[in-house]
């Protein structure tokens, strides 16, 4: 399947998403990764001493999951990540779900699209800073919408921009997030 770019809203300017559509085990989900990269014309990606991810003087952030493969670059901080909405995050939503997180919870229901969604925003955080977001209280909601969300990622002090999107047909249940932190 060929790359897809994602269309971001315009508070991530300069920031160029691909994903395509990937499948068998985590080598070969790696291997579509590298090839995504590729067809997308940029680097191979280089790690910082932190083990991020760089593109030259670009940041980045690289994700694989759901049957998806996604890479990111931008002048900013930006962190993504994708996943498919299973079962298991009923299991752990102890350890992600706070009472910080209620107005995605009003604004989506509490169901596991949400925490999807939820999920992979907050991996997505994580991502831009590379440590030190704390998924229960770290993060505070500031605007929630269907397609993103304006939050303060507390440990850092820094307003985060963040972008969802389903990814596959809508039964699919995959969710990618993308965060940038905010410039003005």
């Amino acid at each position: 399947m060929p790359e897809i770019r994602l269309s971001m809203p315009p508070e991530f300017a300069g920031c160029d998403i691909v994903a395509r559509a990937t499948s068998g085990p985590l080598a070969a989900q790696r291997t579509a990764l590298t090839a995504l990269i590729d067809a997308a014309g940029w680097d191979a990606p280089t790690k910082e001493e932190t083990g991020r991810p760089r593109l030259g003087e670009d940041h980045c952030s690289l994700s694989h999951g759901g049957g998806w493969v996604v890479a990111a670059r931008s002048g900013r901080p930006v962190g993504v990540d994708v996943e498919h909405a299973a079962e298991r995050m009923q299991r752990v939503r102890r350890r992600f779900v706070g009472p910080a997180d209620q107005p995605v919870l009003d604004a989506f229901g509490d169901n596991l699209d949400t925490l999807c969604r939820l999920w992979t925003a907050k991996e997505a955080v994580y991502k831009v800073f590379g440590t030190a977001v704390d998924f229960l209280r770290g993060i505070e909601w500031q605007h929630v919408n269907a397609e993103g969300a304006r939050l303060i990622a507390l440990q850092h002090r820094a307003q985060v921009d963040l972008h969802w999107k389903r990814l596959g047909n809508t039964a699919d249940g995959i969710w990618l997030a993308a965060a940038v932190v905010q410039t003005d």
